[in-house]
């Protein structure tokens, strides 16, 4: 059983360095002033002539995106290069109790940016209409559900590297491969290739517990993956032709080995999930998608610490 004292005392430790310093407040100040800026500075806020945040749901992903591993990249990195991670993982508490703890140092910081951009944004709405409670509630909660997956990505992508820089680059591209699935199938199936081979090199680390081969499992296991993968086109062009497109005898298209792996990983997309928030609906396998998620990269954030601390 985790003890969320420890939990807690962490918490408050991570949110006394955001709080504790100029770099948080610019954090929040950037964050409220270009969701602002994308909501109201466009032609169609006004020309909808709806009280709503409709106009900033297509890019709130992609602010998130940048703004969250901006918020985690120093998270693990920066502790890890000053040496301050060996004196934590010298004391005795769990694994899962350090990455939770620090986790919700992060999510406390990211709820408190969307609390105070959500009091500008009623704000403007109430004086330009009439806004729906029940729509603004659903969207601010897909929103922050958005946020507390990047966020579980970050926090991953800061364990692996001490550079604070890379950190952030790392979980940008970590949370672009999210953005980007289901956009568009080679989009889709480039997700699946990545994502299967960091399941690849997790799998070998985990069972001999070093390093040792894994760029060359990697490169194998990528290489594989993207054969499965651009069967799709191969199919297509060499081995059934014309036929490849056409349709079955109960009128159903039919289609190959790659097309179901980019639909596959076509289904991960954040925007998709996203979107009955953004609707006013909140479905129970959006929710679970997200909490799903970012469970399973805490857990696996939890795993590499524990890996690292042997």
């Amino acid at each position: 059983m985790l003890d969320f004292k420890v939990v807690s005392a962490i918490f408050r430790k991570d949110m006394r360095v955001y709080l504790g310093n100029p770099t948080g407040y610019v954090f929040i100040t950037l964050f409220i002033v270009v969701a602002q800026a994308v909501l109201i500075l466009r032609e169609e806020f006004f020309a909808r002539g709806l009280a709503d945040l409709a106009t900033l749901n297509e890019w709130m992903s992609v602010i998130l995106m940048i703004f969250v591993p901006a918020l985690t990249m120093n998270a693990w990195a920066d502790e890890r290069r000053s040496g301050t991670d060996e004196l934590l993982l010298t004391l005795p508490v769990r694994d899962g109790e350090v990455v939770l703890g620090k986790y919700l140092g992060i999510l406390g910081m990211l709820t408190l940016s969307l609390l105070l951009t959500t009091i500008g944004q009623l704000s403007v709405l109430s004086v330009l209409g009439d806004p729906d409670k029940g729509l603004m509630f659903s969207t601010i909660a897909g929103y922050w559900l958005v946020g507390a997956l990047f966020a579980a990505i970050g926090l991953m992508a800061s364990m692996l590297t001490s550079n604070t820089t890379v950190a952030f680059i790392l979980g940008v591209v970590g949370c672009l491969m999210l953005v980007l699935a289901g956009t568009l199938p080679w989009a889709s199936g480039l997700v699946g290739v990545v994502l299967c081979t960091l399941v690849v090199m997790l799998v070998w680390y985990a069972a001999r517990g070093t390093a040792d081969w894994m760029g060359l499992v990697a490169a194998g296991s990528a290489a594989l993956l993207g054969l499965l993968w651009l069967s799709r086109g191969i199919a297509m062009v060499t081995e059934q032709g014309e036929e490849a497109a056409a349709p079955s005898a109960d009128g159903a298209v039919e289609s190959s080995i790659g097309d179901r792996f980019s639909e596959l990983f076509g289904s991960l997309s954040v925007t998709e999930h996203f979107t009955s928030f953004g609707e006013g609906v909140i479905r129970m396998g959006d929710v679970l998608y997200f909490a799903g998620g970012t469970a399973l990269l805490l857990y696996l954030c939890a795993f590499l610490l524990g890996r690292r601390s042997w």
